[in-house]
């Protein structure tokens, strides 16, 4: 069974004596992942689906705030987290990165024993949109046992953690019928839905990012191919993904996503179908294009 909680998936840049000091923080059930270069932070930064990444500017020998005001303003979703020791250098990087949207610092052998850089991890690893998609979800959650609402909650802040309705019973250690039966007293779309919009949300945040390409914002949140994870936003807001990262605000995604967890089953299933079509269309003419690319190659 999936643990759900609070679970943080972490990617660190950091000198090894930093980054010893960083695992004693994390619990057995959080993931992190080792960064030996600015270029292979960012290739994680890109694609896993991280809660905080957690940075010194100088990890490989060198000062470079420049380099880490980049990956700061590229990738503005993602918390950025500088673990630095005191020195006048590093404070004035610090004031510069600031100004980018550095999200917190951690200063060496100051303020980061395990209790306090766990607190902090978890304060920055929080999204303010999915905790007003919580907020707004109350009064259905307020109708459903308390167990399934602490799963439901983790599908939201670990949307990648969660493939299928099959996934979320398996976490709230009910069986599929009874899953969908909370579902119906409570007035919700199906878990299936519930699952879907749940990466359509965290896909929202992502996608505001000009580092993420679409293709990066499916493989983050678990798609086999893009496609998918495009036709997924357009049954859940209406827009392609490209419109959704120009014009749709943070209030009026979330109201989207709440509307389509309230809405019946059957009419999200038609959306669902229709959007299906198109994509099973697309898939279709791309595997038949590789097809006659070989029939055409005569090399």
């Amino acid at each position: 069974m999936r643990r759900s909680g609070n679970r943080l998936r972490v990617a660190i840049f950091l000198p090894t004596r930093q980054a010893v000091q960083i695992r004693a923080a994390m619990s057995a059930h959080d993931r992190i992942s080792v960064a030996d270069s600015w270029q292979g932070l960012e290739a994680l930064v890109r694609l896993e689906p991280l809660s905080v990444v957690v940075f010194n500017p100088a990890a490989d020998g060198t000062m470079d705030t420049a380099r880490a005001c980049r990956l700061i303003c590229k990738y503005a979703s993602i918390p950025f987290v500088a673990y630095v020791p005191i020195d006048p250098a590093f404070v004035r990087g610090i004031a510069h990165m600031a100004n980018d949207g550095l999200q917190d610092v951690v200063v060496y052998h100051s303020d980061d024993s395990p209790s306090r850089f766990r607190k902090t991890l978890e304060r920055a690893s929080s999204v303010p949109q999915v905790s007003t998609l919580i907020g707004r979800l109350d009064p259905w959650f307020a109708q459903l046992p308390a167990p399934l609402v602490s799963v439901l909650t983790d599908v939201l802040r670990q949307p990648h953690e969660y493939a299928s309705a099959e996934d979320v019973a398996a976490a709230a250690n009910v069986t599929l019928s009874a899953l969908y039966r909370s579902f119906r007293n409570a007035r919700l779309n199906s878990p299936k839905s519930f699952v879907i919009g749940a990466r359509v949300c965290r896909g929202c945040v992502y996608l505001r990012d000009a580092g993420f390409s679409i293709g990066d914002v499916a493989i983050k949140l678990g798609y086999t191919h893009p496609r998918i994870f495009a036709h997924h936003i357009e049954c859940v807001l209406g827009e392609c993904p490209s419109k959704v990262r120009r014009s749709l605000d943070d209030g009026e995604a979330v109201n989207k996503i709440v509307s389509w967890f309230a809405s019946s089953t059957r009419s999200a299933g038609r959306l669902m179908r229709q959007h299906a079509a198109r994509v099973v269309c697309f898939l279709a003419f791309l595997h038949w294009g590789a097809d006659l690319a070989g029939l055409l190659d005569f090399s």
